[in-house]
């Protein structure tokens, strides 16, 4: 039949969708990313916060791209399904071989621009990879430079950078997945952005501000306050980390913290990896029905009878599942709700609702 299995597609466009979700919350940790100052700031520290500019600047261009591509890869199934259902619906008055023949150079030109088009997006999406990846590595080398400078501290560094680690995951982890049955289904996916603030303590009670972030949390029928505000989990991470950070000097902190937080970064990017995968996918997707319709026209050219052609018979059934899928695909196109903003504050070891 002249579409795809309409589950498989829905699936790999929901994976689509979730991967640009991803990258657009990466690019939003960059630019949120704010890195304070300790007593005395050290040369690594002044560094990394230079460095952290590069990462913007290169997110930032990417995401002038990014609508743009989004866009495309959304319109490619409306201009497809729109051109299908054309032919689908004057098959009845098609009378010739030449006539099919004609139809289906419509749908091949269609489904080349598609592929064309799937595949340059991907390209784009691998430069900015490459180039997040290259800033992320000079980061990491200037932290290494505080991590070698203060290799007496070691131990209680690795410690408090695995807890901020675990806080970081313990919140992530709470976020719902995004499936296609539950798009489908019209489920109210909410997108709450979740700042975590960093404090360096000083002394036994005293905590100043030194590093902040935000990021995406995606709920389904709870917010992301009583989300985050019920887990054990992420109270007791707060807790922990409060405790380690006072075995510690305050540059040993601001090197754990600044560690901790661009290890974070260099997992959320790797969204770009996952594109990597669902990019192909679609245009494989798209590939297998030019080899379809490319078939047919070669069957029609070689004398064979359109009236026994199976895929020519069930081309309004093949329209349909084409029109279910144009019609998920406008449903991705939209954006998801707005929840309200939460911090976590971990100079207080407090979560609140913005």
């Amino acid at each position: 039949m002249l579409s795809p299995n309409v589950d498989t597609a829905l699936n790999m466009l929901t994976d689509v969708y979730t991967d640009f979700l991803g990258i657009s919350n990466y690019d939003a940790t960059c630019n949120s990313l704010f890195i304070g100052h300790v007593a005395k700031d050290p040369n690594w520290l002044v560094e990394v916060r230079s460095r952290t500019e590069i990462l913007r600047a290169v997110m930032n261009e990417f995401m002038q791209q990014k609508p743009k591509i989004f866009a495309q890869i959304i319109t490619s199934f409306i201009n497809y399904q729109t051109t299908f259902d054309a032919c689908a619906q004057n098959s009845k008055a098609i009378t010739s071989t030449k006539q099919w023949i004609e139809c289906l150079q419509l749908l091949r030109k269609t489904l080349t621009q598609n592929i064309t088009l799937t595949n340059e997006a991907q390209q784009v999406f691998t430069k900015s990879y490459n180039q997040a990846k290259n800033a992320e590595e000079l980061l990491a080398s200037s932290i290494q430079d505080g991590w070698n400078e203060l290799a007496s501290e070691e131990q209680a560094m690795v410690r408090i950078a695995t807890e901020i680690g675990s806080l970081s995951q313990s919140i992530a982890s709470l976020g719902a997945n995004v499936t296609a049955a539950q798009l489908r289904a019209g489920k109210a996916y909410i997108q709450s952005m979740v700042t975590i603030s960093y404090g360096v303590v000083m002394g036994a009670t005293t905590s100043v501000p030194f590093l902040s972030f935000a990021g995406a949390l995606f709920t389904v029928g709870y917010s992301a306050y009583s989300t985050i505000s019920s887990a054990k989990e992420v109270q007791q991470d707060l807790d922990k980390l409060t405790q380690l950070q006072t075995l510690a000097s305050e540059e040993a902190q601001a090197a754990a913290i600044t560690k901790a937080i661009i290890q974070t970064l260099s997992n959320m990017s790797e969204e770009f990896l996952k594109i990597d995968d669902s990019l192909p996918a679609l245009s494989l997707l798209w590939q297998d029905e030019l080899d379809k319709v490319n078939e047919l026209i070669n069957a029609l050219q070689s004398g064979s009878d359109p009236a026994l052609l199976t895929d020519l018979q069930t081309i309004k059934i093949a329209s349909a599942s084409w029109k279910t899928i144009s019609e998920f695909v406008q449903l991705i196109s939209l954006p998801p709700n707005v929840g309200k903003p939460v911090l976590v504050n971990t100079l207080n070891n407090t979560i609140q609702e913005q």
